[in-house]
This record gives C-alpha cells, sequence and structure tokens, in this order.
C-alpha cells in the first residue's frame, strides 16, 4: 500500500453478480536478512538468496515458486485457509493477533490475512509469534468469488464458462486499486503493485459453515472460486522481534493503519 492506498472491499452481503470483501492489511519486508531453511523444506537456494542490490531483498521475486509451489496457488491456498476456519476464531476477523496461529501448526509459509476494511477499527495492532523458518505470505488488497450462491440470478450468461463469470465479478475492483505502503522494521517495500496474483483457473475450497456470517455463499461442501489481488512473500525472518505497518484507506475512503508486531521464535 502505497502512502494511502490499500483499497479492497469485501462486504458481507451479495452486491449483484459479486461479492468483494473489503480487505486492509499489513506488511513486511526484513532488511536483507532471511533465515535459512532446512533441508525438509523445498526451495531453491537461488530463492531464499537476500541480494541487497535487489529492491525487495526480504520478498521472494514475483514470478518465483517458494516450496514448488506458484504464488497464484499460493493466493488460493490463503483464501481457502480463510474460508476454512471457524468465524469465531478466524484470523482474518482477530484485530488483536490472538487467533493468529489458528491453523497454521504446520507446512513451511506462514498467512498473515488481511482484516476487513476499517470494521475493525481505523488503528489496528495485532500481534503473534511465529515459528523460525516459515516464509510469510502477507494478503493486502485481494477478493475471493465462489459459487454457487442463494441467490438464483447469480450464474453464468448463456455461453459464458463459470472461471469467466466468477472472475469478471472480481477483477475491476482490483484494477482500480491505486497505490498502498508496506514497510517492514522501517523499510518500505517497492512496487508493491506489481505483485498481483489472479487465479487462472477455478480452485475449489470446503468452507466452514459458520463463515456463512461473512459469505452467505459458503455451503460447507467443496465449490468452486478465483481469487484476484495483491500479495506478498516474505523469505522467513531472522528470530528476534519485527513489525508491518501498512498505511492505507479502505474503498470507503477511511484511513486505516495496520500494525503487525511479530516475534520469530
Amino acid at each position: 500500500m502505497a502512502v494511502l492506498g490499500l483499497e479492497l472491499e469485501r462486504s458481507f452481503q451479495k452486491r449483484g453478480p459479486m461479492r468483494a470483501f473489503s480487505i486492509f492489511l499489513i506488511a513486511v519486508c526484513a532488511g536483507c536478512a532471511s533465515e535459512a531453511p532446512t533441508q525438509s523444506e523445498q526451495v531453491s537456494s537461488a530463492e531464499l538468496q537476500s541480494d541487497c542490490n535487489d529492491p525487495n531483498p526480504a520478498l521472494f521475486e514475483r514470478n518465483a515458486r517458494p516450496y514448488g509451489v506458484s504464488m497464484v496457488d499460493w493466493s488460493e491456498r490463503l483464501w481457502t485457509f480463510i474460508l476454512e476456519q471457524p468465524f469465531d476464531h478466524n484470523p482474518f476477523f482477530d484485530p488483536t493477533g490472538a487467533d493468529c496461529a489458528n491453523g497454521q501448526e504446520e507446512g513451511p509459509v506462514w498467512f498473515l490475512p488481511a482484516v476487513v476494511g476499517s470494521s475493525l477499527g481505523t488503528s489496528v495492532t495485532r500481534a503473534c509469534t511465529i515459528p523460525r523458518r516459515r516464509a510469510l505470505f502477507l494478503q493486502l488488497s485481494s477478493i475471493e468469488n465462489d459459487f454457487p450462491c442463494p441467490d438464483p440470478n447469480f450464474r453464468p450468461a448463456p455461453g459464458q464458462s463459470l472461471y469467466d463469470f466468477l472472475k469478471d465479478g472480481v477483477t475491476p475492483a482490483i484494477d482500480a486499486v491505486r497505490n498502498f505502503d508496506v514497510t517492514l522494521d522501517g523499510v518500505a517495500i517497492k512496487d508493491v503493485l506489481t505483485y498481483r496474483y489472479t487465479s487462472d483457473e477455478l480452485f475449489h475450497f470446503r468452507g466452514d459453515v459458520s463463515m456463512q456470517a461473512y459469505d452467505s455463499c459458503v455451503t460447507g461442501r467443496r465449490q468452486p472460486a478465483v481469487a484476484d489481488g495483491y500479495y506478498l512473500m516474505f523469505k522467513p525472518l531472522p528470530p528476534g522481534s519485527h513489525t508491518i505497518v501498512v498505511h492505507g484507506q479502505d474503498m470507503q475512503g477511511t484511513r486505516v493503519t495496520i500494525t503487525e508486531n511479530l516475534t520469530i521464535q
């Protein structure tokens, strides 16, 4: 998010042919240092190399495949993670960080979901303790669109594929994002708007039924979706304390500051 620009809306109710989810998130940039992976972590040494001539040495490159998975797939896995968590203890709706570890016991990547616009407040501070050697996948402005929904009119037009129908419902909102500021430990992430990832085909998730309180289209069964938005994948950070700050505004123009206080064990 450049100085005032984290824009994303994911509303709690259906809006015509799409559901845009208001998301305001925070960012991490770890200077030139990163934590070396264990042998069991499937990531190339080139991807983890910290080159201080790189404008964003703390990040995996935009087209990297961290741990053998594309960035698009990671974005879809993050949305799957959000939708599969119970509503009452979902990190996506957590303004303090108390629920940050829910569902994140295993895997090489730790998800840092956005928060829902300014609905959690205009100044949100969260604290989270994260095991070492975990990459951090930060969600910025992002929208997920799924099918089917209770509205009988929510369906593709004759001859239109389900993928195109769902994608056309979210892409214009992400196209409208202009900028936002992301820093880690006071270091700015550059060219954030180059880190956009869009589903190139349908992906599937099985959401927790309690998430109908947020997305009425969640069925509790396997269902298709698409996602589009901005995400940053940070290489594992050194043990110790790190602070991520995002300054921006939601789609209603409300200014929001998010502070993530991270402790790497």
